[in-house]
């Protein structure tokens, strides 16, 4: 795992912990927001660590018709 894919899975982590201890019920929409954008970042980190990987497997798969 390299330092970028961490410090995101830091942050979320952080975040769900604050959500979690927080006296009050339900998140905000502010709260929503930093963590969708937290799961983004972590989807873009992983298709650039794993992007030749996988378009070399779909490029690879031989579909006939």
């Amino acid at each position: 795992m390299n330092t970028i894919t961490a410090h995101f899975f830091m942050a979320y982590a952080a975040l769900v912990h604050r959500i979690e201890t927080r006296e009050e019920r339900g998140a905000s929409m502010t709260e929503y927001a930093i963590l969708v954008a937290v799961m983004a970042g972590i989807v873009l980190a992983l298709v650039k660590l794993l992007g030749d990987k996988l378009s070399t497997f779909i490029n690879g798969i031989n579909i006939t018709t």
